[in-house]
C-alpha cells in the first residue's frame, strides 16, 4: 500500500508569513509593485499629490497639515475600502491581517512547504 507523502509546512521558514512565501520580494525588495497593498498605495499616491500641491501654493507646514487633518477623513472612505480587507490584531493603519509592512499578503505566492529555499528564521 502506498501512502502519499506531504511537504512539512513552511512554517519557521524566513520567507513564510501568513502561508505565504516572501522569497522574491525579500530577493528584490519592491521590485514587483504588484505586491503593494492597493490600499497603502492609492492613499500614498492621494498624500504625494497633496503634498505637491501645497508646496506649489506655498502653504505653510500647519497650514498644510490642517487641511491633510481636515480632508484625510473623506479620502479614506473613498479610497480605503479593500474588499479583502481581514481585521488584523494591532493598532496600525490600516490593521489588516493581510499586511506585511505595505505588501498585500494575497499578492504573494502561497507557500508550498518546506522547499529548497527554507530558511530557518534564525540563520541555522
Amino acid at each position: 500500500m502506498l501512502k502519499q507523502l506531504s511537504r512539512l509546512p513552511g512554517e519557521g521558514c524566513r520567507h513564510w508569513q501568513g502561508g505565504r512565501c516572501l522569497c522574491e520580494e525579500h530577493r528584490n525588495p519592491g521590485l514587483d509593485q504588484g505586491n503593494v497593498c492597493a490600499v497603502i498605495d492609492r492613499l500614498g499616491r492621494a498624500f504625494d499629490d497633496f503634498a505637491l500641491r501645497a508646496d506649489n501654493l506655498g502653504l505653510p507646514d500647519a497650514q498644510a497639515k490642517a487641511l491633510w487633518q481636515a480632508r484625510f477623513p473623506a479620502l479614506l472612505a473613498k479610497e480605503g475600502n479593500c474588499q479583502d480587507y481581514l481585521p488584523g490584531d494591532t493598532t496600525s493603519f490600516p490593521d489588516c491581517a493581510h499586511i506585511a509592512g505595505d505588501l498585500c499578503l494575497l499578492a504573494l505566492p502561497p507557500c508550498p512547504g518546506r522547499c529548497r529555499r527554507f530558511l530557518t528564521r534564525h540563520g541555522a
